[in-house]
C-alpha cells in the first residue's frame, strides 16, 4: 500500500518492488517453460535414438540367426551327402596326366579324371567348403556371445585326428580349416576308396560334423544374447535418462500451471 514518507511526500516504493517481482516471476515463467520445452524435446530424441539402437538390434540379430541357420542346413546336407556317398569308381581310366611341350621346350602336365573320381572329388569339396564356411562364421562371431565362442572351438577341433584326414589328403590348419590336396585325395578314392569312406563318412568326419551341426541347433536360440544383455547398460542410462526427463518435464509443466493461475 501507499504510504507517507518522513518528507511528507507518497511513497510509492511499494508499487516498484511489486512490478520487479512480477518481472521476476514472469522470467523465471518463461524459464521454466524454455526449460520444459528442452526436456520435451530430450525426451523425444532420446526414444527415438533408443528406437534406433533397438531396430538396429534386431536387424543384426535377424541376419546373425539366417546365416548361422543357412549354414547349418548347407554343411548338414553335405555332411549327409557324404555319409551315404560309395567312393568306389572304376580305376582304369580314372586319372589321366597328358603333357604337353611348348616352342619353348616347357614341359606341363594337365591331369584330368573321369566322370566318377570328379564327381568324388566335388562331394568332398562341396563339404569342405562348407566347414570352412560354418567355422569361419562362427569365429568371425565369437564375440557376440559365449555360446557362439564356444561353438567356434568346438567346430575347430578337427584337429586331434589330423593324420588320418592327411593319410587321404586333406590338411588341417592351424586354425581348424580344412585344405584339400586334390592329388593326394584322387589317388586315395582311387586306390583305397573304404579308407576314405571310414574317415570322411558316418564314423569319421561328416558324422562328427553332424554332431556338430545337431549341437549347434540346440543351442540356436541363446546364441545372439537378448538386447537387455548385450546393450544392458546403453538401455540402462536411456530409460534412467528418458524417466528423468519426464519427472523434469511434469515439474516444469506444474509450475507453469501455477504461474499462469497467479498472473
Amino acid at each position: 500500500m501507499s504510504g507517507i514518507n518522513a518528507t511528507g511526500t507518497q511513497d510509492y516504493s511499494w508499487l516498484l518492488d511489486s512490478v520487479q517481482t512480477k518481472k521476476q516471476d514472469s522470467t523465471a515463467h518463461v524459464n521454466y517453460q524454455s526449460n520444459e520445452q528442452d526436456s520435451l524435446a530430450g525426451f523425444i530424441e532420446i526414444n527415438a535414438n533408443l528406437k534406433s539402437v533397438l531396430t538396429s538390434y534386431n536387424e543384426a540379430k535377424n541376419a546373425f540367426n539366417s546365416e548361422f541357420k543357412e549354414n547349418m542346413s548347407a554343411l548338414s546336407e553335405s555332411a549327409k551327402e557324404i555319409e551315404k556317398y560309395s567312393f568306389s569308381v572304376a580305376k582304369e581310366g580314372a586319372i589321366t596326366n597328358t603333357e604337353t611341350t611348348d616352342e619353348n621346350g616347357i614341359i606341363t602336365t594337365k591331369t584330368t579324371y573321369s566322370k566318377d573320381l570328379q564327381s568324388a572329388l566335388d562331394v568332398v569339396n562341396e563339404f569342405v567348403s562348407n566347414y570352412n564356411t560354418s567355422l569361419k562364421f562362427l569365429n568371425d562371431n565369437a564375440s557376440v556371445s559365449k555360446r557362439v565362442e564356444n561353438l567356434a572351438s568346438v567346430f575347430g577341433d578337427a584337429g586331434y585326428r589330423a593324420a588320418n584326414y592327411e593319410s587321404i589328403g586333406l590338411f588341417v590348419t592351424s586354425g581348424g580349416m580344412l585344405e584339400i590336396n586334390e592329388e593326394m585325395l584322387a589317388n586315395a578314392i582311387v586306390n583305397n576308396p573304404d579308407k576314405v569312406s571310414s574317415i570322411l563318412g558316418k564314423d569319421g568326419l561328416a558324422g562328427k560334423a553332424e554332431e556338430h551341426v545337431s549341437f549347434a541347433n540346440s543351442q540356436a536360440e541363446n546364441l545372439f544374447p537378448s538386447a537387455q544383455k548385450m546393450l544392458g547398460e546403453q538401455l540402462d542410462a536411456a530409460s534412467l535418462y528418458t524417466g528423468k526427463a519426464y519427472r523434469n518435464m511434469s515439474a516444469y509443466a506444474n509450475i507453469g500451471n501455477l504461474l499462469n493461475m497467479m498472473f
